[in-house]
């Protein structure tokens, strides 16, 4: 009888001690699951980010060509003014 009540407390505590590793294996699997949807999030963001900066990759590429454009035209604009301070030096200091 001795040896049956030790068998049956060993079991029991064998019992207890599963029973708090099954609430550890629950623990972990939520903590997974919460880990899992955090990635997720992280992922759809840094998707957005990349398609974000795409666009405005091309958009300083555009804004980069304007300026080239622009200087090209101010530099024009630019020898007209020093063609048309001559002629007025030529013509009105003569």
């Amino acid at each position: 009888m001795k040896d049956e009540n030790k068998i049956v407390e060993l079991l029991s505590e064998m019992l207890i001690e599963q029973k708090q590793t099954n609430k550890r294996l629950a623990n972990l699997e939520s903590h997974s699951e919460n880990t899992n949807l955090r990635l997720e999030k992280l992922e759809s963001g840094m998707e957005k980010m990349e398609k974000q900066q795409a666009k405005t990759n091309l958009a300083i590429g555009e804004l980069r060509l304007s300026v080239m454009q622009l200087a090209e035209k101010f530099e024009i604009v630019s020898q007209h003014d020093k063609r048309i301070t001559r002629l007025e030096d030529t013509v009105f200091h003569s």
